[in-house]
């Protein structure tokens, strides 16, 4: 790390990495749910590469096929057959999935949604969710002030920059509040042209929507004539084989997919209706000289025969082994005196220290408290885990029973510590 900060802002190419503590990791090598750091050390993972390894580090199925098409190719500039296997696959997984275009990264695919979107419905204004994050490029970064009540027309909180990304083109709205996003609609619904959300909000605290929330939105969109778009770079075959839509029933226009598509190599997609996805033949420009890579594109095939083929024993198992590990989580938060809650999206866990109990909106997820649950971070990465400091964890199809054991272990002893001077502070006679 030393060195790598003499030439590389912070030692780290993504700024989030950069929070590990006791230190950022340098890794040299990682299979199934281990990863191996520079000193020899070897840990459990539950960051996932951030999400892209739901089946685990250096699958076989997916390996072998990466191997042969690197013999064969990586890159043409031209297509190769494997794209077109590639979009049907999605097509037959995905609900909203009818036309599929590719990328390299999430952010790059919720822009291309955004224009896709704008060239379809002739309109500019796009309208987001407090706390849901949809990738770094301006003005995306967009967050809102975290409050359960209000309008959301003015956001006034900007993520991932010091300075004012957001134009007027953003509103940002409540999410979970259908009476909020109907009024905002009432009065932008003409200039709206997409309302993009994270179906399930991963990455503000593993929010589930109230019942009939999503259909209520679904609703609105085509009352206001704007489209709806689910960014599923996290969701998407991480809660089922179609996402986040197949266990919620409801459908968007179009899906951001991304993550766990190709088992960690580079890969987003674009899908959605026909009718919304054909503006990308003559009136929207869809660009990018590594989109449908011969290497991704491959490892993507391989990734989703293994989702497609084994969903009836992989999605059980894992939601058993993460259950069971956010269950024995809570149930030791409570032996130590822990004010800690362990939230669940399938094979997602989201930890919250501090929060009102249950965490049910963005702005509970606000009020938690970030430091004991880095403190709690840091003492399970000396005791041979690999989780990030925002208590956000995922559990890949390469876990194991054992894992979930070892890790138990692991997070009593972790409490004990993080406890023992809270314990102690609490128990002290006041000073005079």
């Amino acid at each position: 790390m030393r060195r790598a900060r003499r030439t590389v802002p912070r030692g780290v190419n993504s700024a989030r990495r950069a929070a590990l503590r006791p230190t950022p990791l340098v890794f040299t090598g990682a299979s199934g749910s281990r990863m191996t750091d520079v000193d020899g050390n070897e840990y459990i993972d539950y960051v996932g590469a951030y999400g892209p390894m739901l089946l685990g580090h250096q699958r076989p199925e997916v390996m072998d096929a990466v191997r042969a098409q690197l013999a064969a190719g990586v890159l043409y500039g031209g297509q190769h057959a494997a794209e077109a296997e590639l979009a049907e696959r999605i097509v037959r997984m995905v609900p909203s999935a009818e036309q599929v275009l590719l990328n390299v990264t999430g952010t790059e695919a919720v822009q291309a949604t955004v224009r896709i979107a704008r060239a379809a419905t002739g309109r500019r204004k796009v309208v987001k969710f407090e706390g849901h994050y949809h990738g770094w490029i301006d003005p995306m970064t967009a967050n809102g002030p975290g409050s359960p009540v209000g309008t959301g027309d003015a956001p006034r909180t900007v993520i991932a920059a010091d300075h004012d990304v957001v134009g007027p083109e953003v509103l940002v709205c409540p999410w979970d509040d259908a009476e909020a996003l109907a009024g905002l609609l009432d009065r932008h619904g003409s200039e709206v042209a997409a309302v993009v959300m994270e179906a399930v909000a991963v990455d503000s605290g593993n929010l589930w929507a109230g019942p009939g929330y999503l259909a209520q939105v679904r609703r609105l969109c085509d009352q206001h004539g704007c489209l709806l778009v689910f960014d599923e770079v996290i969701t998407g075959f991480r809660l089922a084989p179609g996402g986040a839509q197949q266990r919620t029933g409801v459908t968007p226009d179009l899906t951001v997919l991304a993550k766990a598509l190709a088992s960690g190599f580079p890969i987003s997609a674009v899908a959605g209706r026909a009718d919304v996805m054909s503006v990308a033949r003559d009136r929207v420009g869809h660009a990018g000289t590594y989109n449908g890579n011969a290497v991704s594109v491959v490892a993507a095939n391989a990734t989703l025969d293994v989702l497609e083929t084994r969903a009836d024993t992989l999605y059980p198992r894992l939601e058993r082994l993460a259950g069971g590990l956010a269950d024995g989580i809570e149930d030791l938060a409570e032996r130590h005196g822990a004010p800690l809650q362990a939230l669940r999206a399938g094979s997602v866990i989201r930890l919250h220290w501090g929060a009102p109990r249950p965490v049910r909106s963005y702005a509970d997820v606000l009020a938690a408290q970030p430091r004991p649950l880095g403190d709690l971070a840091e003492a399970l990465v000396r005791r041979g885990l690999h989780v990030r400091e925002t208590g956000l964890w995922y559990v890949s199809a390469a876990h194991t029973d054992a894992d979930v054991e070892t890790t138990l272990t692991a997070v009593d002893q972790a409490l004990a510590e993080v406890m023992g001077p809270r314990a102690a502070s609490a128990c002290a006679p006041a000073r005079t």
